[in-house]
């Protein structure tokens, strides 16, 4: 049933059996409970205000520690208390709701202190009610409150990173005025700690502090220029790493004038492809389609990617696209990634040419990544090119029981299995060895591994 079919039908039942129907839920499923109470108070902003308060409050005194598995749900608790503040008191009492998305917050270190959060969900949670308690404070007319100063002193206790969305989007909150005094007092405390001697192995944290807000609040007030700034100030000879952001920056304001101040330098040949994806970004940006036609072929030829090659096809003109084909298909037979070769002659309709190049280089197929070497052997299955495919198999076997990866050895009997299924469509193995063959040295070096040969008994 959509929602739609399901609101019509809600709104034919009775108020009584709709009312019983809650009434039992609440009888039957405790969590559930605070949920049904937050609704029948949604009349009432005060009587809501303390229930709601009272779950925070609870929030603050917990001691359990919470494991990994366990910290999906409680971030869904987190997540019922946010939308009842929000449901049931931002449009009609935006100060009762902003008090307590304030206190909400402020339990954010005693919470992720006893939680195991290595996803990320409990501290989502908390950067989803930093937008809350922005728009309560905006909406919560007559307020006599400094807001530039709460803000401020609230970002101080961003020790777990929750408070990112803070700054960037202060503009919900502050005038262009207040957030450029805000930017002045970071960028005047970020010179202050530049200057200052710290030891070398040391982090400068107050350099690190300041300058992250700094460039935050860039962010908030369109400003790029204050970005760079915020990177110049503590680090007037930037690596490429910081060059790259700045000009990331730039591209997202849509400036790549600025941007190519830094674009038309020389950069570490480690960081060459990063500065031809920015200069990509510029000739989008600027129109320029005979430069992007350049940009993109040496993107291409530094990646030899079936993604790259498309969106180089997107630039060129229709009498050019098949001498490009061309080149590609010569350009992946000579080299390169043997994965990505493959897949790009796979997509361009050359599988013969594919699984030459694979039978070719198979020896390399035991230094490629797992997942997109199964995909290339997945490929050549369905495409009937059955020595490639069995190359691809034997390889990721091979990882499996030379690693002696108990836990993965169900996929390797799989692939056993796969191996077996296509020797018997194979007629000559060459330059392959022989599936008997293979089975064989199989048994002879990894026969003593007996819950893997027990699988395939089974």
């Amino acid at each position: 049933m959509n929602m739609d079919t399901l609101k019509e039908k809600l709104a034919d039942i009775d108020a009584d059996i709709l009312r019983n129907f809650i009434f039992d839920l609440y009888l039957r499923y405790p969590e559930l409970s605070d949920k049904i109470e937050a609704l029948t108070l949604a009349n009432d902003s005060t009587a809501l205000s303390r229930v709601l308060g009272k779950r925070i409050a609870s929030l603050r005194r917990g001691r359990r520690f919470i494991d990994y598995r366990a910290s999906f749900d409680f971030a869904r608790e987190l997540e019922a208390l946010l939308a009842d503040i929000e449901s049931g008191l931002l449009a009609r009492s935006p100060k009762h709701a902003f008090n307590l998305v304030d206190r909400f917050l402020a339990t954010a270190e005693s919470v992720l202190n006893r939680v195991d959060d290595s996803v990320g969900a409990v501290g989502e949670v908390y950067r989803q009610a930093v937008l809350s308690w922005l728009t309560a404070a905006k909406d919560w007319q007559n307020a006599n409150v400094d807001w530039l100063e709460r803000i401020y002193q609230l970002y101080q206790q961003n020790d777990y990173g929750v408070l990112d969305p803070l700054l960037p989007n202060a503009h919900l909150l502050l005038t262009q005025d207040q957030l450029k005094q805000l930017a002045w007092r970071y960028e005047n405390a970020l010179r202050k700690a530049s200057k200052s001697h710290e030891q070398e192995d040391k982090v400068n944290f107050p350099v690190l502090h300041n300058g992250v807000a700094l460039g935050q609040i860039a962010d908030a007030l369109r400003d790029p220029a204050l970005y760079e700034r915020s990177v110049l100030i503590h680090s007037p000879k930037p690596n490429n790493l910081q060059v790259k952001s700045i000009c990331e920056k730039y591209l997202q304001y849509e400036q790549p004038e600025a941007a190519m101040r830094y674009l038309n330098q020389a950069w570490e040949s480690r960081f060459e492809y990063d500065r031809l994806q920015l200069l990509d970004q510029v000739c989008v940006q600027t129109g320029d389609r005979q430069q992007l036609k350049v940009i993109r072929s040496r993107l291409f030829r530094s990646e030899q990617s079936y993604a790259s090659f498309t969106r180089y096809l997107e630039v060129l003109d229709e009498d050019e696209k098949e001498k490009a084909c061309g080149s590609a298909i010569e350009q992946a037979e000579q080299g390169g990634n043997i994965v990505l070769s493959a897949d790009l002659l796979m997509k361009l309709s050359q599988t013969e040419r594919a699984q030459a190049l694979v039978l070719a280089r198979h020896q390399e197929l035991a230094e490629c990544l797992y997942d997109s070497l199964l995909r290339l052997a997945k490929a050549f299955e369905k495409a009937d090119c059955n020595l490639a495919a069995t190359a691809c198999y034997r390889a990721l076997l091979l990882d499996i029981l030379a690693q002696a990866r108990s836990k993965a050895y169900g996929h390797g009997a799989r692939y056993y299995n796969k191996l077996e299924a296509l020797a018997k469509r194979i007629k000559v193995f060459k330059p392959l060895l022989t599936h008997h063959v293979f089975v064989e040295q199989l048994r002879s070096v990894h026969g003593r591994k007996k819950s893997f040969w027990a699988r395939l008994e089974s």
